[in-house]
């Protein structure tokens, strides 16, 4: 068995569920929320503003549950061996998806290392970056954070104007300064552009301009997840999520394979 990294996109998210009016419906004059809705989170995380939510929203209970439910498929199926790192992208929904993950893995009290490099396409914040918990924070609010962990990057240096071939080369070097760290097991939860940029170049194909980024992205659903295994001659490559039992059907007519969403023809023996 060889060395995995599985990239997992983050669960249902609160504002494309009921839009950003959820926030103004939720709060009240003094800040403090009440769900509307049985499919909003019971509590959501102390913050400052409630507006800080907007752009860094909470899971719905759909979403929690998606990352719970792909947490019991990589415990069953022993996609991660003992000993795997966890990492995440500094966004709320992230965060909170790969709490479920662990908790459906049994791993409650794992600890997540926030990686502001695991964050999404820049491109999508033309007019300002959101306002991320700090790890101190988080952990405040009852998060397993690991918050000795130095990110690669800080937070402050992820810039609105990130042409998307750069966004491909961050992920990429992301992903090759944890394998080098040690020889464990990598699970990443991001975003749905995630599991293409943190692999693409990894299995030896070029990164994506814009227009291809957006066609495979369109395809990846709420908790998405990509397994890529490090065979015996040291090479990469995409694991079926049907051999891997570990594809999940939502609302759409089909599973996810990451194996069919991102190989193109004659990608599929490289």
């Amino acid at each position: 068995m060889g060395r995995k990294l599985v990239v997992v996109r983050h669960g249902e998210r609160v504002d494309f569920t009921f839009s950003d009016e959820w926030i103004q419906n939720c709060f009240d004059a003094n800040g403090k929320y009440s769900k509307k809705n049985l499919n909003m989170p019971d509590a959501v995380p102390n913050r400052p503003k409630p507006i800080d939510f907007l752009q860094d929203c909470p899971l719905t209970q759909i979403g929690s549950l998606q990352g719970n439910l792909v947490g019991k498929g990589l415990r069953e199926e022993n996609i991660l061996q003992p000993g795997f790192q966890v990492y995440v992208s500094p966004a709320l929904r992230s965060i909170e998806t790969a709490a479920a993950i662990l908790s459906g893995m049994g791993y409650s009290d794992y600890k997540i290392k926030v990686e502001p490099t695991a964050f999404e396409w820049t491109g999508w914040y033309s007019k300002a970056m959101p306002t991320w918990m700090s790890p101190e924070a988080l952990a405040e609010n009852g998060f397993e954070i690991d918050t000795s962990y130095v990110p690669l990057i800080p937070a402050s240096e992820l810039k609105s104007d990130e042409p998307v071939e750069e966004y491909y080369d961050r992920s990429f070097h992301l992903v090759k300064q944890l394998l080098e760290k040690d020889d464990n097991d990598l699970l990443i939860v991001g975003h749905g552009s995630s599991l293409d940029t943190m692999t693409r170049q990894l299995l030896g194909f070029p990164k994506r301009n814009f227009r291809e980024m957006m066609n495979v992205l369109r395809g990846v659903p709420y908790c998405g997840v990509a397994i890529t295994e490090n065979d015996s001659d040291r090479n990469w490559k995409l694991i079926s999520a049907a051999s891997a039992n570990i594809s999940m059907r939502h609302s759409s007519n089909s599973d996810f394979c990451a194996m069919k969403s991102f190989m193109g023809s004659g990608e599929e023996g490289a």
